[in-house]
């Protein structure tokens, strides 16, 4: 896929939006997961998405608006000039670049329009795929919060990562 673009989520994005909590491959790496996550909530989570000032969140769209993920900064500080990251994508569109992309845009509106000095993330240690994708990205490990989250029958560790505005390299405007 060679563009991608970010919006504001739509209530029509809902039904995709649903893969997330019903595909087990991809339910499993979450933990908003572990309780029921009705249309409703998710209807609610859309709507105060349109005019939250500290968090964003933007659905990832191929050039013709179709739903292929959602790309957040959450916990906004303005303050202490951070935020955390969360990018999730439907299973179809993996291994396409998409995260790649889609992080690139948040990233730079982070730290360019929000003027951000770190946006960090945090990420359960099985979940391999995702910390592959930000060790390559240049994410770095700050810390391990040891059997931190019960998790689906288990104690499971909490890794904590970090980008910081001086080591953010495309300084090329990037449209969302």
């Amino acid at each position: 896929m060679n563009k991608i673009r970010l919006r504001d989520l739509k209530i029509s994005d809902i039904d995709y939006m649903r893969e997330f909590v019903e595909n087990d491959e991809i339910s499993k790496n979450f933990v908003f997961t572990r309780y029921p996550y009705s249309k409703e909530k998710m209807v609610s989570f859309i709507k105060s998405s349109w005019e939250d000032k500290n968090n964003v969140h933007y659905a990832i769209t191929d050039e013709n608006d179709n739903y292929i993920g959602t790309v957040s900064l959450k916990n906004i500080n303005y303050i202490d000039k951070n935020a955390e990251y969360a990018i999730v994508i439907r299973k179809k569109y993996w291994g396409q670049k998409i995260a790649l992309k889609a992080t690139d845009k948040i990233l730079f509106y982070g730290f360019n329009t929000l003027n951000l000095e770190k946006i960090y993330l945090n990420v359960l240690s099985n979940n391999v795929r995702a910390i592959n994708f930000y060790k390559k990205y240049g994410f770095k490990k700050e810390g391990i919060f040891k059997n931190h989250i019960y998790h689906f029958g288990k104690y499971v560790d909490m890794e904590w990562y970090a980008f910081f505005k001086n080591d953010f390299n495309i300084t090329k405007e990037v449209k969302l």
